[in-house]
This record gives structure tokens, C-alpha cells and sequence, in this order.
């Protein structure tokens, strides 16, 4: 169920609470987990961190790194990357059966590291999951990565469809302050997080919504059945996941289900004032 909250300006999705019991069901990893991780791989991590920092730069922490895969493939380029999660039977097997990466348990809200750590912070869907708000993860965020790194976070956002549904009163409206039991997360104002992260010390260098083929079957229903069909595809079919890729892209303008922003951080407090 989705319900928009007017005074926030954000969706409320509900559905399973994002609890660690919950993570470690969703990331349940088999014996085979240790093949995958560790075959070479090119993916949207990689290609979104590669134009910014190379691994002679610094580490790179992974707050709320679930299956380890971007671990993985960042450690796999040669760079120096640590992830944390606070699932705690994820981490157990990631560590079990992948000792070659550095996979730790932690609270991305209470991180143990020193300060200006890591040149690179990434974020994949994490700060939308906590009902109230963001704010811990960010302050540990500016801590952790050191003047002139970089952060690189996604979270599903109020896309121009969703503030247009949301204008024409398609949503239910969210009247309460309290959690609703069964909350998930939020799709988040991109423009709000930006300007958090502004005051918080970090600019804005690149904004990329994505995952456009997912936020359109989820906010248009007579197109669910067959756009659910070509997303969940994982046949060898060339033409098929061209399509899908393309179709993707391009309903990313209006219709993405998550926005990538990277930021940088400012180098001085003369410049964050």
C-alpha cells in the first residue's frame, strides 16, 4: 500500500518492516554465493564509481552492503572496500564463505571508524528504510568520508509521475505522526535530501534517476502484468534485455523508481559555510 504524506512531502510504502531478521531472510545466500562474489563483474557500482575515484585514492565503505556483491566488484577492480550491514546472519555467511572480503557488523547510525576514513562512501537504498528520517546515517556519512570524497547514495524517489499522481490525488493521504506497523520505507524528495546533504557539507555534482522500467509498473497499473514479465526476465534472449534495458532508460525521465545522487564533500569549513 502506498499512502503520500503531505507534510513531508514523501510516499509511504508498507509492506514488511525492514527489520536485520528481515535482511537476513531477503539476502539468504546459498553455497554458491561464493562463486558469484567472486567472479569478475561490470556493474552500475563500478561504472558510477570508476569517473571519480580510483583505488590508489582511498578505501571505500559500503554502508548497508546486504549480499556483498558491490564489495565484490569494487574489490575485484582493486579497490580498497569495506562493507557493513547490520544483518547479522548475512554478515556471518558473507564472512564464513567469502573471508576475502572485508564484510563487518554494523549500524550504519553508530559506525566504528575514525573520521575522515574513506574517500568514498556508498549508500544503496538504506536511508529510506528508517521512520525517523535519515539524520543519523548522515551525520555518521559526513564523519566517516574525508574532505574532497565522495558519496554516492540512492533511494526510491517522488518521481515526476509519482508528484503528479500525488497532485491529482491518487494517492491515499497519511494524516498520522506514528509508524504504521507494517511501514518499508519511503520514496523520498530528492530535492530535500540534497539540500540535507548540502548542510551537512556535501555538494552536488551528478543527479541520475534510474530503474524506469520499475517505476512504471508499480504506478501504472494496467501496465504491471507485461512490463512485471520483461522485468523479471533472466533468459540468454538478446533482443529481450535490450528491450528492457532501453525501455528502462527511457521511462527513467519521468517514471524512475530510484534517483542516484553523488556528492562531494566540501574541503574546508570555510567552504561549508
Amino acid at each position: 500500500m502506498r499512502y503520500f504524506d503531505r507534510r513531508r512531502n514523501r510516499l509511504i510504502l508498507t509492506g514488511e518492516p525492514a527489520t536485520p531478521e528481515f535482511w537476513d531472510r531477503h539476502w539468504s545466500l546459498d553455497e554458491g554465493a561464493r562463486a558469484r562474489l567472486l567472479a569478475p563483474k561490470d556493474t552500475f557500482v563500478t561504472r558510477m564509481t570508476q569517473p571519480y575515484l580510483q583505488p590508489e585514492d582511498g578505501p571505500i565503505l559500503e554502508g548497508g552492503c546486504g549480499s556483498g556483491k558491490h564489495v565484490a566488484a569494487l574489490a575485484h577492480l582493486g579497490y580498497d572496500c569495506i562493507g557493513v550491514d547490520f544483518a547479522p546472519q548475512t554478515v556471518a555467511l558473507l564472512r564464513g564463505q567469502v573471508p576475502e572480503l572485508d564484510i563487518r557488523l554494523e549500524d550504519v547510525r553508530r559506525l566504528d571508524f575514525a573520521a575522515d576514513s574513506f574517500a568514498g562512501y556508498w549508500s544503496l537504498g538504506v536511508i529510506e528504510h528508517f521512520w525517523d528520517g535519515y539524520q543519523d546515517i548522515g551525520v555518521e556519512i559526513t564523519r566517516v568520508v574525508r574532505p574532497g570524497g565522495y558519496l554516492f547514495i540512492t533511494f526510491p524517489y517522488l518521481s515526476p509521475l509519482r508528484r503528479l499522481k500525488a497532485r491529482l490525488n491518487l494517492y491515499p493521504v497519511w494524516e498520522n505522526d506514528h509508524q504504521p506497523p507494517d511501514f518499508y520505507q519511503f520514496c523520498l524528495d530528492r530535492h530535500q535530501v540534497t539540500c540535507d546533504f548540502a548542510r551537512w557539507g556535501f555538494d552536488l555534482i551528478k543527479v541520475r534517476p534510474f530503474d524506469g522500467l520499475k517505476g512504471t509498473k508499480s504506478e501504472i497499473h494496467p501496465l504491471s502484468g507485461p512490463l512485471q514479465r520483461l522485468y523479471d526476465y533472466r533468459g540468454g534472449s538478446f533482443p529481450i534485455r535490450a528491450l528492457r534495458w532501453a525501455l528502462s532508460e527511457s521511462l527513467a525521465i519521468a517514471c524512475a523508481h530510484a534517483v542516484l545522487l553523488i556528492f562531494k564533500k566540501k574541503t574546508s569549513e570555510s567552504e561549508r559555510w
